[in-house]
């Protein structure tokens, strides 16, 4: 007979799952451990909670999941996306934007061609791993959560997901990096003129910051603002035709959530501080149920997903130089709208800074546009995936 998890009730889960992500953020930041670089908190924090829940420490299934889930992940959404200014991208970087939107179809043709050439020796329901990949690539760890709960990708396709998605981005992210060696070859392929790099450097110094001030005022704002957007996407996607398994009510509810949120970013909602900190904290407490909700015996196949993996960032690459020739990029502006895909607005200033210390602004504004493509795309490359399983 199976013995009951160590903590069953509210408090005790929550103080588990919340403590995690606590632990290794805090380490990470604190310690700079080299294992860091390898292996990033967000694993770290994905694989904690299974060793947690296999030892019954706390359990795989309860209502306080569901209930988290119900309104964490729209509501990290709409807050998310209030960061985006679309005019402003496209008066300060149009054609980054335009290399990262090709960039990111480039990851759809790359996940389906690779769910295509590998499903054989892959688990089934795997095309909503694919999906969760891609909207992770496209966008970010919001995006991943998101988009793996529109599709009800179980918690060990997750595991899944997020291990190739960091081993994937530990072989890419170098690379980002050296190609600032080939600036010469590269931007003599991609005929750019000097011209065209002074420009960018000149129109991101008119780039404007939000302040990072929050006070209590702007939660209750950002919440206020963001549950109504909940309620309103729940009752639209009741009206909606379901198209199982792929477009459920749940996904068109994420679906018009991204909407949304991205209409509301529109508003003077968007200089509302507080967006960051409170999405980031309901997207880490995810991430931490999701890897509670994972069975350690059901995560086989994880081999040739990661060979998948590996091949739908080789089409990225090609696809990211396609655009590069196309819109006439220099090779800093082209590798700061790959990594402001694959990589999120979390390394995208990284790449941007050690490319050119201007493009910084750039990367986060490229970044968030991929939040609002990733959650799209990612339910397209899943819809795709299923259509050839």
């Amino acid at each position: 007979m199976e013995r009951e998890p160590l903590f069953q009730g509210l408090i005790g889960v929550m103080a588990i799952i919340v403590m995690v992500p606590v632990l290794f953020i805090w380490l990470e930041n604190k310690t700079k451990w080299k294992v860091f670089d390898i292996l990033p908190a967000i694993i770290w924090i994905f694989l904690t909670p299974i060793f947690l829940s296999n030892l019954n420490v706390i359990p795989r299934t309860t209502p306080i999941y569901d209930t988290f889930r119900s309104f964490a992940v729209p509501l990290f959404i709409v807050l998310m996306l209030l960061d985006i200014n679309i005019r402003q991208v496209l008066r300060v970087a149009w054609r980054g934007a335009m290399v990262l939107v090709l960039g990111s179809v480039g990851i759809v043709v790359g996940a389906v061609a690779a769910f295509y050439l590998f499903r054989s020796g892959l688990p089934e329901e795997t095309w909503r791993g694919f999906g969760a990949l891609a909207g992770s690539w496209i966008g970010g760890t919001g995006n991943l959560a998101a988009v793996a709960d529109s599709l009800g990708t179980s918690g060990e396709m997750v595991g899944m997901v997020v291990l190739v998605d960091n081993f994937v981005y530990v072989l890419y992210f170098p690379i980002i990096l050296t190609s600032k060696r080939w600036a010469a070859a590269f931007n003599r392929f991609t005929r750019v003129s000097k011209k065209d790099i002074d420009h960018i450097a000149e129109a991101t110094a008119q780039v404007e910051r939000k302040t990072h001030e929050v006070h209590f005022r702007d939660v209750l704002t950002l919440l206020g603002f963001g549950f109504s957007a909940l309620l309103l996407a729940n009752w639209l996607a009741t009206l909606l035709p379901a198209v199982p398994p792929v477009l459920t009510e749940r996904t068109w509810a994420i679906l018009l959530v991204t909407t949304l949120g991205v209409g509301l970013s529109a508003t003077p909602l968007k200089n509302v501080p507080g967006t960051e900190p409170l999405s980031m904290t309901l997207v880490y407490i995810y991430m931490t149920m999701m890897g509670a909700q994972a069975d350690l015996r059901n995560l086989g196949g994880a081999q040739w997903f990661l060979i998948a993996g590996g091949l739908c960032i080789l089409v990225h690459f090609a696809f990211i130089i396609t655009g590069a020739r196309l819109f006439r990029l220099d090779v800093s502006m082209a590798a700061t709208a790959s990594v402001a895909a694959v990589g999120g607005a979390a390394s995208a200033p990284v790449a941007a800074g050690y490319h050119r210390e201007e493009l910084v602004p750039v990367s986060i504004m490229l970044a968030l546009i991929g939040y609002a493509l990733g959650n799209y795309l990612g339910v397209a490359t899943a819809y795709l995936c299923h259509l050839l399983s």
